[in-house]
C-alpha cells in the first residue's frame, strides 16, 4: 500500500529532472558579453586608480567610459533577465546575474564618482578665480 503512494513522487522527481537537463536549461546569459565587460571594467579600473584623475581630460574621459559601460552592463543584465526567465530554477539565475552586476557596478560607480568629484572641484575653482578677477577690478 505505501509503495502507491511512492508512484507520483517517482514520477514528480523524474519530471524536475528532466526540466533541469532540458533545453530551456539552455537559454543561460550571454557568456562572451559578460566576459568582455568584465575585461573592460577591470582595465578601466587599472587605468583610474584611486586619486589618479587629475585632469578635467582625464575626468571626462573616465566619465564617458564608464557610462557607456553602464549602459552595457544595464543591457547584458536585461538580456541575462529574459535568459533567466526561462529557466527552471529562476530565482538561482537572477541572483547569480544581480551579484555579477553588483560586483562590476562597485567599480564603474567608483570611477564615475571620483571622476565628477574632480569636476566640480575644478569648475568651483574655476569660479572662485573668475570671481576674484571681477573683484580685482
Amino acid at each position: 500500500m505505501k509503495s502507491f503512494y511512492l508512484v507520483p513522487v517517482v514520477y514528480f522527481a523524474c519530471a524536475i529532472c528532466l526540466l533541469a537537463v532540458s533545453p530551456f536549461a539552455a537559454a543561460t546569459p550571454d557568456q562572451t558579453e559578460w566576459n568582455a565587460i568584465a575585461a573592460a571594467t577591470k582595465e578601466l579600473d587599472a587605468r583610474y586608480q584611486s586619486d589618479t584623475i587629475l585632469s578635467i581630460e582625464q575626468a571626462e574621459s573616465a566619465s564617458l567610459e564608464t557610462n557607456a559601460l553602464q549602459v552595457r552592463l544595464q543591457n547584458w543584465y536585461s538580456r541575462s533577465e529574459r535568459a533567466c526567465r526561462e529557466l527552471f530554477f529562476v530565482n538561482d539565475c537572477l541572483a547569480d546575474i544581480k551579484r555579477l552586476r553588483r560586483t562590476q557596478t562597485l567599480v564603474l560607480n567608483r570611477v564615475s564618482i571620483e571622476a565628477k568629484a574632480l569636476q566640480r572641484k575644478l569648475h568651483i575653482q574655476q569660479l572662485d578665480q573668475d570671481l576674484q578677477q571681477k573683484q580685482m577690478k
